[in-house]
């Protein structure tokens, strides 16, 4: 072997003494733990006592960085606050992903105030039609009822037993009465609920459109 390639070979060696060295320096480097006592005062030690542990402390070197830190242990009343806070904070971004959504809702359905008292128009005329319906099926009903109680009494003053068809029938039918008339309630109720819903939608979208005309009027160059 020539002399270069021998010294080419202690470089390597030496090189790979040094490496090694300063791997075994780095696992062995010492850390330290700072962290408060009961006073408030940092403590640096070479370890954490168990009652300390609960309040938190970090890891460090010599030099001072922070190798890992260790956060304090909330209390449980700590605890109940954090949760109570992210719970506001979860509800509050629902609520704001519903708007967002609402507004979308309302900028593709509508170009203006007016096409909303359209649509209000349109919509309270639809259940005013379903009211009447109901309330037309409603007398057709009750009428037929009192056909088929005039027809029982009849046949009970002539001594003769009503037929049990005929009772089952009558009984039907005064359920059905009960329905139709709940169902008209409930159109009725709709009839406000719809209304406010719309008013609701135009407030909405009034303000959107103020919105968007402050922010042209914002951008708009000036003369």
């Amino acid at each position: 072997m020539g002399v270069v390639s021998i010294v080419a070979v202690s470089r390597w060696i030496l090189l790979g003494l040094l490496i090694s060295a300063g791997a075994s320096e780095l696992s062995a480097e010492t850390l330290y733990y700072r962290y408060p006592n009961t006073n408030g005062t940092v403590v640096i030690d070479s370890s954490v006592p168990p009652e300390a542990v609960p309040r938190g402390y970090d890891v460090i070197r010599v030099d001072g960085t922070v190798v890992k830190t260790v956060q304090p242990k909330l209390s449980e009343a700590e605890n109940k606050a954090r949760a109570q806070e992210q719970r506001i904070a979860e509800a509050r971004a629902e609520a704001d992903a519903k708007t967002r959504k609402w507004d979308q809702s309302l900028l593709l359905r509508y170009s203006s105030v007016q096409d909303i008292d359209v649509a209000k128009v349109r919509a309270i005329n639809d259940i005013k039609v379903r009211i009447s319906i109901l309330k037309s099926n409603l007398s057709a009903t009750k009428q037929q009822i009192l056909k088929n109680q005039s027809e029982a009494a009849e046949l009970e003053r002539r001594g003769q037993e009503v037929p049990e068809a005929l009772m089952d029938t009558l009984a039907s039918l005064r359920r059905e009465v009960t329905t139709t008339e709940q169902h008209i309630n409930g159109r009725v109720l709709d009839l406000d609920a719809v209304a406010s819903n719309y008013e609701r939608d135009k407030a909405r979208f009034a303000h959107l459109q103020t919105q968007a005309e402050k922010r042209l009027q914002y951008y708009a160059p000036s003369d």
